[in-house]
């Protein structure tokens, strides 16, 4: 068992998990460069040593650490968890070969790298020049070869407009998160799971104005009981209901697990219900909009 420690360059603590994004922020400030000689700074000054309790910088919860290593070693890393695509930084070796599950190779070159050439200067994929500094999943996960043109001083590579990663803002906008519009009392809408109840037939979501939803959650109460099938409908009047939703032959694998789904096609409604198939239990719904 190794001891955790906590190394740091300047104020940059990278033993904690959650600042494991903070330097890939260049490349969506629009100065990749930054983030390309932090990443090699990283790189070479807090994964080394040999002894117990070093070449790891932090606790190696789940692998953590390693991934960090391993992704940006590679040149690029998943800033925005789930979100399908990768900020590009500075490769560590002049090639480096992934095999992917499907048979097929991501090979990155980088043949002008050195402890000195940490500057991305130009990158092509597949022989197409690149200017952004992402990488979609779906191109990387079919393999492809990434050509990395490496230099000793900064560049303007990445650093144009359209370049950045993807955002939910833009400029200085400030983030407007969803938010659950459900207003009323009761077990299914108390914001906690520790209460619930059956539900059966139609069950009306308590908006307190009219309301364009996007997504909607049900957490479930046992798993055994959890809702197979349902319709979430609205309505601007009350009377006349549009299905904005249908759902069959859906599961929940635990007790107490929250899924979220989509609206196809929103629209602003005063009204919503969900019109559940058969009986079930519920411990929870949100209404997000």
């Amino acid at each position: 068992m190794t001891e955790a420690r906590d190394v740091r360059m300047g104020m940059y603590g990278h033993s904690n998990q959650v600042a494991h994004h903070a330097i890939y922020m260049y490349d969506a400030a629009g100065q990749p460069w930054k983030a390309q000689a932090r990443v090699r700074e990283a790189l070479g000054r807090l994964y080394t040593g040999s002894a117990i309790g070093q070449g790891y910088h932090g606790d190696e919860d789940n692998g953590e650490q390693s991934a960090w290593y391993l992704f940006s070693a590679l040149g690029f890393y998943p800033l925005v968890m789930g979100g399908g695509e990768y900020a590009v930084g500075s490769p560590l070796f002049k090639k480096a070969t992934v095999h992917l599950e499907n048979g097929a190779d991501l090979v990155i070159r980088a043949p002008r790298n050195s402890a000195r050439n940490v500057y991305v200067q130009g990158l092509r994929v597949d022989g197409r020049p690149w200017k952004s500094t992402s990488l979609p999943h779906s191109l990387l996960a079919k393999g492809a070869v990434l050509d990395f043109d490496m230099g000793p001083r900064p560049s303007s590579w990445g650093g144009g407009k359209g370049a950045a990663p993807v955002s939910i803002t833009e400029d200085d906008e400030v983030p407007t998160p969803r938010t659950d519009v459900l207003a009323g009392e009761g077990p299914l809408f108390d914001d906690t799971s520790a209460t619930g109840t059956g539900v059966s037939g139609a069950v009306d979501l308590p908006v307190g104005a009219a309301e364009k939803a996007v997504q909607y959650t049900l957490t479930s109460a046992k798993q055994a009981d959890a809702p197979t099938a349902w319709t979430l409908q609205g309505s601007p009047d009350g009377t006349t209901w549009t299905d904005l939703d249908r759902r069959t032959g859906e599961s929940f694998r635990w007790d107490r697990q929250t899924r979220a789904f989509s609206i196809p096609r929103p629209a602003s409604y005063r009204h919503y219900r969900l019109a559940f198939d058969g009986r079930a239990a519920v411990t929870e719904v949100e209404l997000l909009s």
